[in-house]
This record gives C-alpha cells, structure tokens and sequence, in this order.
C-alpha cells in the first residue's frame, strides 16, 4: 500500500529476501509504483502465498525491518472506509515525509540515552489542591481507566472550573497503570503551556507533535513513537494518528473546536469519531472537556452514550464575569467611523489605569473587508475566487483569503475603469490603529493569521502578554481558546455578531461558543471581571443565553430546532462538492449524482446549488447536502456516487462541520 494512490497494489516478495526478515501485516518496504525510478515507502497490509494472474514487481524490504503495530494499520484502513477517501490517501494523512529516513535511523548506533530532567520554572506555579467539584469528578473518572472496549466521558465544566487540574491527576493514574495517554488541543499556540504544565506535575517527559515543530524536535518525537518510548503525547489534530503510542487515556480538550476536523486533503477525519474507534478497538478511555461541548456531544451524554461529569463552579472563588450588550445601531449615529464603543473604550482605558489587561476580539482579518468604487459602486473581488479581496495595510495590498493573490491597492476598477475608490468595513489592523490612538498607555500585541506564521511566533506573543510585556491582546478567534491569563480583566468583542448571517445550520452554536469562550478568559483570577459585546443585532437569541452564561439552556433550544429539521445529532450528513473549470462539466455530473440519488429512498437530498463561495481558484463549485439515519447508509450512497468517471472533481465528507 503505497501512498498518493487510491487503490491497494500487489507485489511479489523474492525467495532470497523472505527468509532475511520476516514480512507481515504492518511491515514497511520499499516499491516502484509505475514508471517513477525512485522507489516509494508503502505498508504491507496483507500476506499471502497465492500467486495472482498478472505479473507483479518484486518489493524490497525496508533496511529498519520496521513492523508497525495492527493498531494503526487498523486505523489506516478503517479511515479509509468510513470516510471514502481510501486506504492509500489516508497514508499520505498519516506519514511524515521524512519517515523512511527515520526508520533508518533506527537500526544506527545509538548516541547515548537522553534522560529526562524534570524541572519547574520559576514562573509556574505547583497544582492547587482540587476543589470538592474536582475531587467528585476524578472519583467518577478514574474507574473508567479500568475495563475492556469502548469508554467515554464528556467533563463539562464552566471556563475556569480546573478541567485541566482534572487530567493531570486522570493522566497520573493511567501512567501508573502502566498504560500510555495522548493529549489533543484545538490550536498549537495552546501546546507550550499545556506541555509545562503536564511535563512539571507528572515529572515525565511529554512529547509534542503539530505542524509548526522544528524538523530536529518531530524527529525526537517520531523516534521516540517508533521505538516505543513515548509515554504521554500531546499535539493538534494530526498527533491522533501517530503509531506506536497504544494510548489507555485519550483526552480532547476543548472538543467542540472545528480544528479537529481535517477539511482537505482526505480523508476528511473528525478526532473525536476516530478517537472513539481507537479506544473501542483498544479498550481506552476517551475524555471529551469543554466548556461549550459540541451539541453532537452533549446529546450522545444525555442519551447515555457517553457519561456527563460537570463542574458548575470555577475552581478559584470568583463569579463568572459581567456580560453586558452594546447595541451599536445606537452608538453609530454618533460616530459611524469607528470600531470601538464610547463605553469600551471607557473600559479599556480603565483596566490599564489600574494595571490590569484585556483582551480585544475581532474575528476580521485586515485593515478593511472591501474596496468599493466611488463611479459605479462596484466591490472588487478576486480574479479566481468569487468572493471580495481584503485590503491589508500589513501587505500594501488587496489579499484574497481564499487562493492568496494579492493585488495592487490601486489598481483600476475592473468594470468602469475608474480609479476612485473607498474601503469599506474595518478589519483587526484597523482596530490596532484605532486603539493606538484612543488608548493611553496601550501596549497593544496582535495575533491573527498574519503574525503568527513563523516557528514559535504565537508562543512568544502568549510568553509575551502573560509576562506583563504588552497589556491589550487584540486577535481573531485564536485568542479564546483555552489560554489562563490571571491578570486579564476585561475581555471586549468588536463584532459579537460577525458571521451570524452565515447559511449554515451551526452558526447559531458557533456564535454562542465562540463569545463564551471569550468571555471565560476575563476576570479568572480575582473578582470583577467584564466583558462587552458590541453588536448590531441585540435581539438575537444567543447572547439571551450569553448574557448569563447558560450553556444548557442553549442547548435545549438550539437541539429543539435541530430536531424538527433533523440536523445532527438527530441525523447523519453527508457533503458533496462538485467542482471545475466548466460550468457545462460541473452541471452535467450534478445531474449524473442526481439521477444516482432519486433511486435511494433512505437518503434525504438537498441541491444541487451553488457553494457559498460559487468560486475558488476559478474552479466552480456546486453542493449537494445529504442526510440519513446512519452513516452506513451514506457512505453506501457516497461509494456510488465516487464510483463513476466524471470530468469535474468530487469531494465527499462525511459529518461536515461547516456547509461553507
């Protein structure tokens, strides 16, 4: 099974090899694939001494003599089936590029054993003893570790309440049992402080592995899983599907995140169904924690299916902060132009008077969102993609956000040829500029997509602001997600309601997690902590809940309208994209999925239509959206649909987190 192919090839084993190394289910070796001359890595998934009726290449057997355990070929190939995408593409998902060298460097001498060296910083403080909460949840938790098959748990816990203090004495126990613990977190910038923090309390090294590593420290960790050292691994998404570990603890922190959902490449893998198929196949505990569980998550633990543990209390003695709703169809008619309230801005100057910080979210990247022509009105957008450019003042240009092209600010407008034109709508890096100007004494640090792109750039800006550096922390939604800062005060949101509009049947629970979790990381550590949401829509359900931190409550009314519609978790979904460069080829293979459809009666079709965005990179795009009472059923439907030749492409995901 070689990677970037969909289909599992056969080859031959030589007489003189076999008997140098044994070959087995989930051996690594060497094969050409076509006419390429460099030989490819592949997964041996299958043995047999049938000889086919086609002549085949001979393999060779990788140096290493490298056997990976069923585990993960297990996972290799059930990814492949659950998600349609194949045995070989979830390969390519699952190794690193550098893997054969690595395995090469396992039959090398040794350099001598590192030893791990336990210590603690300065500027971090031991564990606190746990709260009566906290002790009543680990008793609940801890006889999950024991026992045969599938467990799980979601810990729902109000931001603040010590979920973490809950896993670090849950993941104590289980290195204790002798068995091992994978650790996920929804953004990297999240893994410095989780990994401090775990390494120092538990005295054992944990190891790291996400996208933005250095090569020389995912190679330690990569030799580390191969030879079967790693005890406890903590990562993003992708540390899911690591070999090696045989995890007894899976903890998912911050699980309502869409980050634990692969989009492209395929297969197109949520953590959470994954995880739940490694501890049934391996008998390990899964532990889901978050403050807004996914609404999937929290139906499967009122039916029963996954056992609810709360903490309804934050574990230091200080109440959940103030909420308050600025309603800017008011504020605008004193002054359109600006991004920041009279009484927000009164806040913030208020919070650095007395020494404190905040932190200031505007889910916008930019300077401004649009650039519109003063002859005929007409807003520019990208060339490629049918969506408008964004003027980023950081660039000196126009950057579409979905191909990366970047324009000259001035260049004429496409339509009329005038060169007169506005921007329109402020983005964060004019909130940077406006709170430069408008607040004394702000040390202000920004973190968006922009600034974070090098190695380490987003841990040194959270190094930064925690060390007292800079007092205004102004991001886009990176910023909220499970970092404790125990001198922040006040938390603002620019644009409560951005995205609100969104057709997708999950933009009412993304809005109310999105400010919740904002609004979790103000006034942690000592009373009198505020956060102020600025909006044009006041009236909107979701901050009636968010006003008073109610998460069940939004729970049961958004549930109740999830299961009149039957949207998940009362069905199962299936995405299907068609995409290309002619509208004529992508049209005729929408009616071809059509025609397949109307003749299956278990699956409920809507489409096809155009995608939100009917354009990127000039590959048109039309959605159909299918839902059924088991995903058996549609990945049946989806096998038929992948399985005839079309001139457009086809993407499927099963259980899609956005319909954008």
């Amino acid at each position: 099974m070689p990677g970037g192919l969909d289909d599992v090839l056969t080859y031959g084993v030589p007489s003189e090899m076999a008997s140098n190394c044994n070959i087995k289910r989930g051996s690594a070796v060497w094969v050409s694939v076509g006419r390429r001359r460099s030989l490819s890595l592949a997964l041996v998934t299958k043995v047999h001494d049938v000889k086919p009726a086609f002549a085949v290449k001979p393999l060779q057997i990788h140096p290493s003599c490298y056997c990976f355990d069923e585990s993960f070929v297990d996972l290799v190939e059930w990814c492949g089936r659950f998600y349609c995408s194949g045995s070989n593409r979830c390969l390519d998902l699952f190794w690193p590029v550098s893997l054969a060298k690595w395995l090469t460097g396992l039959v090398e001498a040794p350099k001598g054993n590192r030893k791990f060296k336990s210590k603690i910083p300065a500027t971090l403080e031991a564990p606190p003893p746990l709260t009566v909460e906290q002790k009543n949840a680990l008793e609940q938790l801890l006889p999950m570790l024991d026992g045969e098959g599938f467990r799980g748990a979601l810990l729902h816990g109000v931001t603040g309440s010590g979920k973490t203090r809950v896993y670090l004495d849950l993941v104590e126990a289980c290195l204790a049992k002798g068995r091992n613990v994978l650790i996920l977190v929804p953004e990297i910038a999240l893994t410095p402080q989780t990994q401090e923090r775990f390494q120092c309390y538990l005295h054992t090294e944990v190891h790291t592995l996400h996208s933005n590593l250095s090569e020389v420290t995912r190679r330690n960790t990569w030799m580390s899983l191969l030879k079967g050292s790693a005890r406890v691994l903590l990562g993003t998404r992708s540390a899911l599907l690591a070999p090696g570990l045989e995890p007894g603890l899976i903890i998912i922190d911050e699980e309502h995140d869409s980050s634990y959902k692969q989009h492209d490449p395929s297969p197109r893998y949520h953590c959470r169904e994954v995880a739940f198929h490694l501890a049934h196949r391996r008998g390990a505990l899964v532990l889901l924690g978050s403050a807004t569980p996914s609404l999937e998550s929290w139906e499967y633990a009122k039916r029963g299916n996954l056992r609810l543990v709360q903490l309804k209390e934050r574990a230091r003695p200080v109440p959940m902060p103030k909420v308050e709703i600025i309603d800017l169809r008011k504020e605008a008619k004193q002054d359109y132009n600006l991004m920041l309230s009279p009484k927000l801005r009164e806040a913030l100057c208020d919070v650095i008077a007395q020494g404190h910080q905040a932190i200031v979210l505007h889910n916008r990247r930019g300077f401004s969102t649009s650039r519109v022509c003063t002859q005929c009105g007409d807003i520019l957008e990208c060339t490629d993609c049918k969506i408008p450019v964004v003027y980023h003042k950081q660039h000196n240009g126009l950057l579409c956000h979905y191909c990366g092209k970047l324009y000259p600010v001035k260049m004429p407008c496409p339509k009329c040829h005038a060169s007169q034109f506005l921007f329109e709508g402020g983005g964060i890096e004019k909130l940077e500029q406006e709170l430069q100007e408008w607040i004394p004494g702000a040390r202000i640090v920004r973190m968006d997509r922009d600034t974070v792109q090098g190695v380490g750039s987003a841990e040194k800006i959270l190094t930064a602001f925690r060390a007292g550096e800079h007092n205004i922390l102004l991001g886009t939604q990176m910023v909220a997600k499970g970092h404790d800062f125990p001198n922040v005060q006040l938390v603002g949101v620019v644009a409560a309601d951005t995205g609100s509009s969104l057709p997708d049947f999950r933009t009412s629970e993304r809005m109310f997690q999105l400010l919740t979790q904002v609004a979790g990381r103000a006034g942690r550590k000592q009373e009198g902590g505020r956060v102020i949401l600025q909006t044009w829509n006041p009236t909107d359900q979701v901050f009636r809940f968010a006003l008073k931190h109610d998460y069940e409550r939004f729970a049961e009314w958004e549930l109740a309208q999830r299961a009149e519609l039957k949207y998940p978790p009362f069905s199962r979904m299936l995405s299907i994209e068609v995409e290309g460069t002619s509208v004529v080829d992508v049209d005729e293979t929408c009616n071809q999925i059509l025609q397949i459809l109307q003749k299956n009666s278990e699956v409920s079709v809507q489409g096809p239509v155009d995608a939100f965005v009917a354009r990127i990179r000039k590959q048109h795009r039309k959605q159909f959206l299918l839902k059924a009472a088991t995903p058996t059923v549609l990945r049946k439907a989806c096998n038929e649909i992948l399985a005839f030749k079309s001139r457009a492409n086809i993407k499927a995901d099963i259980d899609p987190i956005a319909l954008l």
